[in-house]
C-alpha cells in the first residue's frame, strides 16, 4: 500500500475540479490517502470584487475539469445575497467525518457539492451537520461539531508538512513511500481519468519494481 497526501480545501474551485481525480485515488487498491486541510480562508466574506474573480476563475475551472457550477450557484454568486467562505468550519467537518467514520473524501464531495451546486450556505455548522447526516444511515443522527477535531491544530500540522514538500496550492498531491517523497502531477489530466488512472498505476507499478529489486539485492547481499 502506497500512502498518498492530499493537500485540498473545501473552498478551492481547483479542488472541485479535481473531485473525478480523487475519485480515481479514492478507489486505487493500492493507495491509500491521506487528508490535509490547508485552511485558505477564514470565514471572509465576498465583496463584488470577490465574487467577480470567484466567477472568473469558476468559468476556467469549469472550462478546464469539466465540472458543473451550477446555474444557482452562479445566481447567488451574481446576487446581493452575503455570502461567507470558512474553510475552518468545512475542513472540521471533513476531518471530523474522517476521523469518526472514515468518510473525509465523501464529506468533501458532499460539502462541494453542496456550495458549488446546490448553492447552500456551507459555513453554518447546521447545514454541515444536515450534510454529515445523509452520508450515514437513517438511524444515526450525530452532532457533528460536539468533540469535533481542532482544526486549527490539524491546518497547523498541515502547513508544516507544506512548508517541508514546498506545497503552495491546492490541490497537491504527494506520494510518500519507505521515506520518499514524490509530487503526482495532475493539472494534465482534469477531465480524462482513464489517462490519470494508467498514470497512477505506473507509478504504482514503478514502486513496486523498486522494491523488488531491493528486496532482491537484499536477498543477494
Amino acid at each position: 500500500m502506497v500512502k498518498v497526501h492530499y493537500f485540498y480545501d473545501p473552498m478551492c474551485g481547483w479542488c472541485y475540479g479535481a473531485t473525478s481525480l480523487v475519485e480515481v485515488l479514492a478507489a486505487h487498491p493500492d493507495i491509500d490517502i491521506t487528508m490535509h486541510a490547508g485552511g485558505m480562508i477564514e470565514r471572509r466574506p465576498m465583496n463584488d470584487s470577490f465574487k467577480a474573480m470567484a466567477r472568473e476563475h469558476d468559468a476556467h475551472i469549469a472550462a478546464m475539469t469539466g465540472q458543473v457550477f451550477s446555474q444557482a450557484y452562479k445566481a447567488r454568486l451574481g446576487s446581493e445575497q452575503s455570502i461567507i467562505l470558512d474553510s475552518l468550519v468545512t475542513s472540521q467537518a471533513v476531518a471530523t467525518m474522517q476521523q469518526r467514520y472514515g468518510l473525509g473524501i465523501d464529506m468533501l464531495k458532499a460539502v462541494q457539492h453542496a456550495h458549488f451546486y446546490l448553492a447552500l450556505d456551507v459555513s453554518v455548522q447546521k447545514v454541515l451537520t444536515e450534510i454529515a447526516n445523509q452520508l450515514l444511515p437513517t438511524s444515526q443522527n450525530i452532532e457533528l461539531f460536539s468533540n469535533a477535531v481542532d482544526i486549527k491544530q490539524h491546518i497547523t500540522q498541515s502547513h508544516d508538512l507544506m512548508n517541508q514538500w514546498m506545497v503552495q496550492g491546492f490541490p497537491t498531491f504527494i506520494i510518500e513511500h519507505q521515506g520518499l517523497e514524490h509530487r503526482i502531477e495532475h493539472n494534465r489530466y482534469y477531465n480524462n481519468t482513464t489517462m490519470w488512472q494508467a498514470h497512477l498505476d505506473q507509478i504504482i507499478h514503478q514502486i513496486h519494481e523498486r522494491n523488488v529489486d531491493a528486496q532482491i539485492y537484499n536477498d543477494i547481499d
